[in-house]
């Protein structure tokens, strides 16, 4: 049985964030918004620290919350690429070459913006000691490597976002 646990957390996944994503659709914000809420909720973050040293049974429940394996991740890669996929789909090369330089300053920024950031409030973070810095790297490093995450994010949110609003084929969806 353990061999299929993959399965479980697939449902897990697809179920939580359909339904996170209903309900945020009907307080109309973006459906990512519920697939955020969902990984934040079933993960480590939320529902492993919930969970946390909670044993019944001789069973430790902080199990229970969903950690990145190498299906989720390989799963989560295969996503932004299909969803990239699709947005160069409906990307219309005339439109883009009408905001030529409006979409490289744009996408420049939305490199650069998050990267920069990002990684700046993290380095100060963990240099605070707000947040738990792993002995394993250096601060600089694990500071970029959260600046590079948020800089990768940000594009697959923004155009899943434009994408759900019907926004993705106008100047402005070309444009980023």
């Amino acid at each position: 049985m353990e061999e299929y646990g993959y399965l479980w957390q697939l449902a897990l996944i697809l179920m939580s964030t359909k339904f996170l994503g209903l309900l945020t659709k009907r307080y109309k914000m973006p459906q990512v918004v519920g697939a955020l809420l969902a990984g934040l909720l079933l993960g480590p973050a939320v529902l492993g620290n919930l969970l946390s040293g909670v044993v019944i049974g001789g069973h430790h429940l902080e199990n229970l919350a969903l950690h990145q394996t190498d299906f989720i991740e390989h799963l989560s890669e295969i996503g932004v690429i299909v969803l990239m996929f699709c947005a160069g789909l409906e990307t219309d090369i005339n439109e883009l070459k009408k905001c030529g330089k409006a979409s490289f300053i744009i996408a420049v920024l939305g490199v650069i913006a998050p990267l920069i950031g990002g990684g700046a409030f993290t380095y100060w973070f963990l240099e605070e000691g707000w947040i738990e810095a792993s002995p394993d790297s250096s601060l600089f490093i694990q500071a970029v490597f959260v600046g590079v995450v948020l800089t990768a994010t940000s594009v697959s949110i923004t155009v899943e976002t434009l994408q759900e609003m019907g926004k993705l084929k106008t100047a402005s969806g070309n444009a980023i």
